[in-house]
């Protein structure tokens, strides 16, 4: 009896620890799988120098990539990674399992392209530009742009402050000037997308509100903004040129800008024709009262407050001159003076 027993705590013995041993090899493995095998949403992910195993997998963990940082740990120690983890930026997403996000930090970052949007572009402008670096086509560009309600092209995304617009409003005008990081392959989509979510981070909640109260719409403000950016060039007369725009819609008087009718001639002129003035487009404020049916480009950011924050002046009229000085008027007969004195 005694030896029974012996051989049956022996067998405790053995199967314990080796039940142990099984339960924590599934663990680890299980542990190394894809965290959201479904989702290949890549992500830009930037590794610092000097931050080690531990800071890398402290990284991925809190970004949502991997499911536990120390096996993913112990898998970069157990495949004698440690020393070939790189800093960088990676493009990285959920679907990828701890082992083969480890081997993407070993083989070197990858090189981001540089996209630089200068404010006052339209979307052609803006789509030809990234064609010309590499990112899609102007075409592709350009269709994504013409949305009308931004879930047709971003279904998973939403943007509360595309609320309220005109039906048939395109997302010009919200395609925030800024410079943007990349990936080589990156879509038109990925573009639109980043901008977006620019614009909202930028044109804070605090400056909706304010617009709001002085009786703007976001889209009106937007609009605005886009032809101030167009017209003149520092924050001290956009804010001037703000408010003799919206003291020009409250008296019903017409815009009458150049820039909206270089938008429908496609032109750059400083002064334009009597002819091109004369172009039947309700962009065209010479010929139509009130604010265009849309922004005629994409303002940055201080156009934006300028439309929202305009500084009050006696001033109804104004011109720019070939150097990109503003001349101001009080009357129409100031105002043709000034054409006469500062306009070839």
């Amino acid at each position: 009896m005694p030896r029974r027993t012996t051989v049956f705590k022996s067998t405790i013995s053995f199967v314990l620890p080796t039940a142990l041993v099984v339960a924590g090899v599934w663990w680890f493995f299980s542990e190394l799988r894809a965290l959201k095998p479904n989702d290949s949403t890549r992500q830009m992910v930037v590794i610092a120098k000097n931050i080690g195993v531990r800071g890398v997998a402290q990284q991925l963990e809190g970004d949502g990539l991997i499911r536990n940082r120390f096996a993913f740990q112990l898998a970069v120690g157990l495949a004698g990674l440690s020393k070939n983890l790189q800093a960088g930026t990676f493009e990285l997403a959920p679907s990828m399992s701890a082992t083969e996000i480890a081997r993407l930090l070993t083989k070197g970052s990858v090189k981001e392209v540089v996209l630089t949007i200068p404010e006052g572009w339209t979307a052609k402008q803006i789509g030809d530009y990234l064609e010309r670096q590499g990112i899609g086509t102007s075409d592709d560009f350009q269709q994504v742009a013409r949305a009308h309600d931004s879930r047709t092209v971003l279904p998973d995304d939403q943007f509360d402050f595309l609320g309220g617009r005109p039906p048939a409003a395109t997302l010009e005008g919200y395609l925030f000037p800024d410079t943007y990081r990349v990936f080589p392959d990156a879509s038109t989509t990925t573009v639109v997308k980043k901008m977006l979510q620019n614009f909202n981070v930028k044109v804070t909640t605090e400056l909706k509100i304010e617009a709001q109260r002085r009786g703007y719409s976001l889209f009106d403000v937007v609009t605005l903004g886009s032809i101030v950016e167009r017209e003149v060039r520092t924050e001290a007369d956009r804010r001037l040129v703000a408010d003799i725009f919206w003291r020009r819609l409250a008296a019903g008087i017409p815009l009458q800008s150049d820039a909206t009718v270089n938008y429908v001639t496609g032109k750059n002129l400083l002064q334009p024709t009597q002819a091109d003035t004369e172009a039947d487009s309700p962009y065209n404020t010479y010929k139509y009262k009130g604010l265009p049916p849309g922004p005629i480009s994409n303002p940055g950011f201080i156009s934006i407050t300028a439309a929202i924050r305009p500084e009050p002046n006696p001033y109804f009229y104004f011109l720019t001159d070939a150097q990109g000085t503003v001349h101001y008027a009080k009357t129409y007969e100031e105002h043709l003076a000034n054409k006469q004195k500062y306009l070839p």
